[in-house]
């Protein structure tokens, strides 16, 4: 009896051990530890999103735009997870979102219903406002539901309860191939109820290709200044006012993409100056606006002069996220994940500096300056 009890004890060690290997083996890590929120961020406040009974609980919403993240970013990957919609619900999971701006539309957003009706682009399962779901394969109701979803550029792929209900090549979708290739998993938070579980992930190799930082957080460094304009480094933000200034990297781009985050005071004006150059001692660029009047000429995220920008939703007061554009005679303007401008015939040479200019007495704040060598054809 006792070298059968010793058996059994082996097999179950044995088997035990085996799946912890395997556990290991498959790559997998798990997001949430079923106890507390660490390893996630909320972003417009606390208590919204609590663990209990082993879930991840958006309990209390606080409505959008709330909305957890988390604490690292994530470029190609294989996220699993089970959902469950207690109730009337509606929300959604983002991916690759930015700090600030519209996560469901700087990033990408997996929209979740309770029921299987169809909606278009946003039924469940569908790519928020992209495109709709192949096939409706949630289990209405209270019901766990299985969601797997791959990253890896180009790919999206999306299975819902083992079932593929999405497999797209962003890079030949006009509202996806611009939207960020990295950021964080995020879990919206709109004003109902939902629970997660079981969240993993398994990172794949990076494919993006490295960003440079124009700023440091620091100091101005590889950046000349000139005109009257103030600049001043606050906690890591560059900030700027005080009247006609520019600021402007030593360095010179060509077919890049830019993207910053910025954020204005009432009757600030200024933009981005890119491929800037200096010609028979005259300046000569191509400007994108921040100006904060939706009903002026140029608009924050305006080509000036060339393409006024359609609103993009960006207040004084806000945090916004901009993402520029330029290869050849080609720019598109993107403000908060939305094409604002487009401008198809530039003549200016396809090479420059990219600058920061102010216009006036009021303050304009920049964070996240970044820029990237493009790799792709437009």
């Amino acid at each position: 009896m006792a070298l059968l009890r010793t058996s059994l004890l082996l097999i179950l060690f044995g088997t035990l051990a085996n799946d912890a290997v395997r556990a290991q083996d498959d790559g997998f890590v798990s997001l949430f530890n079923g106890r507390d929120l660490s390893g996630w961020v909320e972003m417009e406040g606390s208590g919204a999103f609590v663990a209990e009974d082993g879930t991840l609980f958006l309990k209390n919403p606080a409505n959008y735009p709330n909305w957890l993240r988390s604490e690292k970013h994530y470029e190609n990957f294989v996220l699993k997870l089970e959902y469950q919609t207690p109730g009337w619900s509606e929300t959604g999971i983002y991916l690759h979102a930015p700090l600030h701006g519209n996560p469901a539309r700087s990033g990408i957003k997996i929209h979740l219903r309770h029921d299987r009706t169809d909606e278009g682009a946003r039924s469940t399962g569908a790519i928020y406002d992209v495109q709709a779901p192949i096939t409706l394969a949630n289990e209405p109701g209270d019901a766990w539901n299985t969601l797997e979803i791959t990253v890896n550029w180009p790919y999206l792929k999306v299975l819902l309860n083992g079932i593929t209900i999405q497999d797209v090549n962003m890079e030949l979708s006009d509202a996806l191939r611009w939207r960020p290739r990295s950021g964080y998993i995020g879990f919206e938070d709109i004003g109902t109820l939902i629970r997660y579980r079981n969240i993993r992930i398994k990172e794949l190799p990076d494919t993006e290709g490295e960003w440079t930082e124009l700023f440091n957080g620091r100091d101005l460094e590889g950046w000349d200044a000139s005109g009257e304009a103030r600049w001043e480094i606050v906690d890591g933000v560059l900030r700027t006012g005080g009247g006609d200034g520019v600021l402007a990297t030593k360095e010179s781009f060509s077919a890049f993409e830019f993207r910053t985050y910025f954020r204005t005071t009432p009757h600030a004006n200024g933009g981005i100056f890119y491929r800037l150059q200096e010609r028979e001692n005259q300046p000569s660029h191509y400007e994108i606006q921040i100006y904060d009047v939706p009903t002026a000429t140029n608009p924050t995220g305006s080509i000036y002069g060339i393409a006024p920008a359609k609103d993009g939703g960006c207040r004084s007061g806000s945090w916004c996220f901009m993402q520029l554009i330029s290869d050849g005679s080609y720019t598109r303007v993107l403000i908060n994940g939305e094409t604002v401008a487009e401008a198809t015939d530039l003549m200016l040479p396809n090479q420059g500096k990219i600058a920061i200019q102010n216009h006036s007495q009021g303050v304009i704040e920049y964070k996240g300056i970044q820029v990237k060598s493009l790799r792709r054809g437009i």
